[in-house]
């Protein structure tokens, strides 16, 4: 990395207005940044200005219990530091960087719409969402390789495309109040305009379970140092949009289970045992799963927290 000169600044102004059941906010942010460089490991004396002005506005609105909000944002992104002039290995992934002295601003449109509806013991919240990106700043692999690391380069993609919903729903049941079970949906699409392949480090879907007891309510019958155990799942879905040269990954499941103690209302702790099938995985946005033949995640670990409240 050449040494460079870079400064940043932002100013922006948000606004808030709500009368009874509707609501809407706004906010606008203006971003000037510039790099300078001479240093000799470039071919050319590099200074540039990067400005450019980001923009949301959102309205809402509540009926009984239902929550219906929709939102337009475009956001602009200056290219890093790392992404305009990176030539060598990174060693935290083992990858050989090269950056694009060229690029340019990243600009970006989104639209979403989320709807909450909840009452005393059930929850649920849909967001559905699409964006489109013109000049997308994306690090890929290539076929090649430099002393044994592959090679990523930086370039932009002229136009992508990113569609997807989240969802959440949240539920405990009148009989037990102390029972908490909750599901959540993350699904993303994108579309390379550009290619017939996707993008690279693109998360695959994914799906979580969490069911969790407090023991709060039940004291007299229990020892008073319990605070809750649960338990959590997750499951990714196989990634089948990658990038060419890019490896897949295949699905996977992973369990962990907590509980959680209070031995006071200062000291608190949380045992956790983390993986606790012994998954063997690699999700698909880890920056390592390619080194030396693949570095999964952990597996089996356990793991204790110590908490107190001076």
């Amino acid at each position: 990395m050449p040494d460079a000169n870079t400064s940043n600044i932002g100013p922006y102004l948000t606004v808030d207005y709500e009368d009874g059941n509707i609501g809407f906010n706004s906010g606008i942010r203006y971003d000037y940044k510039s790099i300078k460089s001479e240093d000799e490991m470039l071919v050319n004396p590099y200074d540039e200005v990067f400005s450019s002005t980001s923009l949301s506005s959102g309205i809402y609105y509540k009926f009984l219990d239902n929550i219906f909000r929709l939102t337009y944002s475009g956001a602009f992104r200056a290219p890093h530091f790392s992404e305009l002039f990176s030539n060598g290995v990174h060693h935290g992934t083992n990858r050989y960087e090269i950056g694009e002295i060229n690029l340019e601003i990243e600009k970006a449109n989104q639209i979403d719409l989320k709807y909450q509806w909840s009452n005393n013991h059930l929850g649920i919240v849909v967001n559905p969402f699409v964006q489109s990106i013109s000049d997308y700043i994306t690090l890929n692999p290539v076929d090649s390789f430099i002393n044994g690391n592959r090679v990523y380069e930086y370039y932009q993609v002229k136009q992508v495309e990113f569609r997807g919903v989240e969802m959440n729903i949240h539920y405990h049941p009148h009989q037990l109040h102390s029972l908490h079970l909750e599901q959540s949906y993350s699904f993303l699409q994108t579309v390379n305009n550009d290619s017939k392949h996707g993008l690279a480090l693109t998360p695959a879907n994914s799906i979580k379970t969490k069911a969790l007891f407090d023991f709060n309510e039940f004291k007299k019958l229990v020892s008073y140092k319990l605070d809750f155990i649960s338990l959590d799942h997750k499951y990714k879905f196989k990634q089948k949009s990658f990038a060419e040269y890019e490896e897949l990954t295949e699905d996977y499941n992973v369990v962990n289970i907590h509980l959680g103690l209070k031995f006071n209302e200062r000291f608190r702790s949380v045992i956790s045992v983390n993986n606790l099938l012994n998954e063997e995985y690699s999700p698909h946005i880890s920056r390592i799963r390619g080194v030396a033949g693949g570095v999964p995640n952990p597996g089996r670990f356990f793991n204790i927290n110590l908490k107190y409240d001076f």
